[in-house]
């Protein structure tokens, strides 16, 4: 079995999964939001933490949507110049502009869990829900991780883009859902 199909099951899998996550999140922001509404102005003694909750889980979701728009191999470029180029030189580019985002992504991982570690140790934690903040942002350490090994795999498929090897449609992904 070649790299590229071992590299679409397992990516195939965790899509299906982080979706299945997101969508999870989702809907219990939704329910606490709800449940936070229905509480203040149905019941008139709004649920206590409901707001809090909810902004966190909004942020969690907000860390699991970075990691999964790493799985689509795409960069934000000027259509006009990227016409310019041949598809060797596109596929140069997009290695390259991959390599540099895993850089930039595990620089950030390491920072963050350097923080995570600074809450965990100093036993931060929420003032309105009592919760340990180290939780909330190790969703992003987890994030930035799994991202720089996605854009580290990105180098090597653009690469065998520019070798001729595979194209570009065998793994990038075009819709969200």
């Amino acid at each position: 079995m070649t790299f590229i199909r071992v590299y679409q099951y397992i990516q195939d899998r965790l899509h299906a999964s982080e979706k299945i996550v997101a969508t999870l999140l989702m809907l219990s922001i939704s329910g606490v939001v709800l449940a936070g509404v229905f509480s203040r102005y149905i019941l008139a003694e709004p649920f206590y933490g409901t707001d809090r909750l909810a902004t966190y889980l909004f942020v969690v979701l907000s860390f699991w949507g970075i990691q999964m728009a790493s799985g689509y191999y795409e960069h934000i470029t000027v259509g006009v110049v990227r016409h310019w180029l041949s598809p060797l030189w596109q596929a140069i580019l997009s290695a390259l502009g991959s390599l540099v985002s895993a850089g930039f992504l595990g620089y950030l991982a390491w920072a963050a869990y350097g923080f995570v570690r600074f809450l965990y140790d100093n036993g931060e934690r929420d003032l309105v829900l009592d919760i340990p903040l180290w939780v909330v942002y190790s969703f992003f350490v987890l994030a930035a991780g799994v991202s720089t090994v996605r854009y580290l795999i990105g180098t090597y498929l653009w690469i065998e883009v520019a070798r001729g090897r595979i194209q570009p449609e065998s793994f990038q992904r075009k819709s969200l859902v």
